[in-house]
């Protein structure tokens, strides 16, 4: 069975009626979303504004009864019955309110006039005059039954989207025929908004609207989207969803500009494939690189999610080349413990993100990746098969110095009690075949294989686990060029560990209480040579509190560290008794070595590390009402100073209302490279007053004297319209970037204008790059 993708999009004007209207908005693919705005942002000012009163709820038994009620009734003998003053007829979620009401019982019509009111659930209507037809036969056979409504100079409110409306005339029809129904309306000259009806500041009119709300879509001819009483969109036709139940169709346009692409403009097409899959295609044209076709493709079945990206640029204007970049995502759950993930990616060059993307993380990206993950899962045990080739972006990166590739890599691991006792048998292994481009390096496969024991103890205040492992590694390798085989030694190496540590607590004063936990953990590991091991994808993870603890001090298996050592660590926390929320952590660690360490991850490097401590880590981290802080610094133990600070400060009220700080030094010289950065980076976003709010980034790098990436804007957010505004000066690549100059940079003006009710009509680039660029927003201007 196919399964709903439940994300749907909308285009257009989203309007709905019948004699109950609703109106509904629904996301996009492209993010053009329709949020509903509330009531209160727009109060009501005007005396004549139609204005909700909940209908009455009837008890089931009686949800076919009728109520009328007014201050003078009169029957005739032809049938007629009249109503005067303060008519008020009531059935199950529907009430009509009129000066006067005249019945026909032979024609079973109702005529209703004079200061006519209907509420339903979702809709509220005055009108000057209206007329209900029901009739209950239409056919000869009296298969038939129909309801036809007319009113006169209606003007409609929806509350749960704030929209109102008006139209010179509504027609709405109900025929039901052998059990089917066929339920349309006509509105003749109708204009919609969100802002006050009788003064707009952007206003959709229409010469016809059409709605069948069975097929929930409607159409509509000479369609003009009016701004502070401007003419500026025109469509003299178009369809549109009227409920959660997509159709194709074209989306907003999106526009922009940047220095990179010039005047940028999109048209998304919504294409409603089937009911578990749907596709946005997305023409765009640049000024400067030309035209670009887009597109997303989804799909969604009982065991399956994907989704396809991608663009194509046939001929740059500026690069006179194909640019192209296209992505595969998969996730598959075949069983309940049986995973299947897949990520495939490609793009045509290496300035492709420089070029087209908004965001200083894809701009950043060195390397791509490119994955397929079978994964299954049983009790403790966990097996996984995986395909990886990361494909290198930066084309000066030495083709010997690219990532390998895997095909495959398996891994299984567990753990389980021996018996009856708590003395547990782990297992670590892994097979992988490594392949790469450059036929000069080393090529083959690596085996590793590690069993071990692992007793915990724990009591109320206290912990100890004691923990020996046997770690066997097998290679098989050589190289393509020469096409012989390198001789290797298996490697074994011995692992044993001791962890311990305490709990103590106690209550403060003001009521939190405060833990103290110190923590011992002692690592043993004999030296075995590897230098003629090769290095195919290990490397030296950044120190940490985490890397205290850890049994290598390498990540990868081409390396396993030797180690005589004892890690010392104190944490402390403060907690609220009732809920256990932390408000303050605070941890300091120290490794001591016994031993001098002799592995190093490059095999040339006979350097013998004879220090005999290590770096001190300390962390300190608070999360305080509104306020937030992290600071994370590594003491120099060599050289008596700091080799990496970073300090960040968080505080947010609300949305409109934060403020972020940090800086980061870090000074890193490993066997591969040299880490050298100091940055800041500052944000926040600012309301002015109630409609006003500024956005400002600033990432600056102190090292290289340049800026990062700067975002200024501004936002207006009305009771029925928002528009922001952005500037920004992105750094193109930072990885590969050594002067500074304009062509660094791509400027660029970001702008997303939303009707409420109706949605975005100028993209959400303004949105994504805010949320993305500022540390806790959300926009909340749709």
């Amino acid at each position: 069975m196919l399964r709903s993708i439940t994300s749907h999009r909308s285009y257009a004007l989203l309007l709905t009626c019948t004699i109950s209207l609703s109106l509904s908005s629904h996301s996009a693919l492209a993010e053009q979303v329709s949020n509903s705005s509330n009531e209160s942002l727009c109060p009501v000012i005007n005396d004549n504004a139609t204005k909700h009163i909940a209908p009455p709820v009837f008890k089931p038994e009686n949800n076919q009864n009728t109520e009328i009620s007014a201050d003078f009734t009169q029957s005739s003998n032809d049938g007629t019955t009249s109503l005067d003053g303060n008519v008020v007829i009531e059935r199950h979620l529907l009430r009509v309110t009129a000066d006067h009401a005249e019945y026909d019982k032979q024609k079973d019509t109702l005529k209703v006039s004079g200061n006519v009111h209907i509420d339903t659930e979702s809709l509220s209507l005055d009108a000057d005059s209206g007329t209900v037809e029901m009739n209950k036969s239409s056919t000869p056979d009296n298969t038939t039954n129909s309801t036809q409504g007319n009113f006169k100079n209606i003007k409609f409110f929806i509350p749960d989207s704030n929209m109102k409306g008006k139209a010179e005339s509504i027609k709405a029809g109900n025929q039901a025929a052998n059990g089917s129904s066929n339920k349309n309306s006509t509105l003749k000259n109708a204009s919609i908004t969100s802002c006050d009806l009788f003064d707009p500041d952007w206003l959709i009119s229409a010469d016809e609207i059409r709605l069948d709300h069975d097929d929930e879509y409607g159409s509509a001819d000479d369609v003009i989207l009016r701004f502070k009483s401007i003419p500026f969109l025109y469509t003299p036709y178009i369809e549109f969803p009227t409920s959660d139940k997509r159709r194709s169709g074209l989306l907003f346009p999106e526009f922009g500009a940047s220095s990179s692409r010039g005047i940028e403009l999109a048209v998304p097409w919504y294409w409603n494939i089937a009911p578990n899959q749907d596709a946005v295609i997305v023409p765009r044209y640049m000024e400067k690189r030309g035209l670009e076709l887009g597109g997303d493709y989804r799909y969604l079945t009982q065991s399956t999610k994907g989704k396809l990206q991608g663009s194509y640029l046939h001929d740059d204007d500026i690069t006179q080349e194909k640019r192209y970049q296209v992505r595969y995502q998969q996730h598959s759950r075949i069983l309940s413990n049986l995973l299947f993930d897949v990520d495939l990616q490609d793009i045509s060059d290496a300035d492709y993100f420089n070029d087209f993307a908004n965001d200083i993380g894809s701009t950043s990206q060195t390397h791509i990746n490119r994955s397929a993950t079978l994964r299954y899962d049983i009790n403790n045990w966990h097996a996984r098969a995986l395909v990886q080739d990361i494909q290198t972006i930066d084309e000066t990166t030495a083709l010997s110095s690219r990532p390998y590739e895997r095909l495959p890599q398996i891994t299984f691991n567990g753990d389980t009690e021996i018996g009856s006792s708590i003395l547990l048998f782990t297992l670590d292994s892994e097979f992988v075949d490594f392949a790469h481009e450059d036929d000069t390096n080393t090529t083959g496969t690596r085996t590793t294989v590690t069993p071990g024991l692992r007793l915990p103890l724990s009591g109320s205040a206290w912990f100890i686990e004691p923990a020996v492992k046997f770690s066997h590694t097998r290679y098989d390798i050589g190289t393509e060029a020469s096409g012989n085989a390198i001789d290797t030694e298996d490697r074994n190496v011995p692992i044993s560990s001791i962890d311990a540590g305490l709990f103590f607590e106690r209550n403060l004063d003001n009521g939190y209480q405060q833990t103290l936990e110190p923590r011992l953990y002692y690592l043993n590991v004999p030296f075995e040579d590897q230098t003629s091991d090769p290095i195919f994808d290990t490397s030296i993870p950044e120190f940490s509190v985490a890397q205290l603890f850890r049994d290598n001090r390498f990540i990868g298996g081409d390396r396993i560290g030797d180690a005589n050592q004892l890690t010392f660590a104190l944490s402390s926390r403060l907690l609220s008794p009732t809920t256990g929320d932390e408000f303050l952590r605070a941890s300091i660690g120290q490794i001591f070595y016994f031993e001098d360490r002799k592995i190093n991850l490059n095999s040339t490097d006979t350097t013998v590390d004879t220090s005999r401590q290590s770096d001190v880590i300390a962390e300190f981290d608070t999360n305080w009402g509104n306020w937030k802080s992290n600071i994370d610094i590594q003491w120099d133990t060599s050289n008596n100073k700091l080799s990496r600070e970073n300090y960040f400060l968080h505080y947010m009220s609300n949305n409109k209302h934060l403020f972020n700080i940090g800086y980061r030094k870090r000074l890193d010289i490993n066997d591969i490279n040299i880490v050298d950065i100091e940055q800041t980076d500052t944000s926040f976003v600012y309301a002015i007053n109630r409609e006003y709010t500024s956005f400002v980034r600033w990432n600056y790098s102190l090292k290289d004297k340049k800026d990062i990436n700067s975002i200024a804007g501004i936002a207006y957010d009305s009771c029925c319209w928002s528009i922001q505004l952005l500037a920004q000066r992105r750094l193109k690549n930072t990885t590969t970037l050594t002067t500074s100059n304009n062509d660094d940079y791509d400027n660029s003006i970001l702008i997303q204008f939303v009707f409420k009710g109706l949605g975005s009509i100028s993209g959400s680039s303004a949105r994504t790059t805010l949320e993305q660029s500022i540390y806790g927003y959300t926009d909340t201007l749709q």
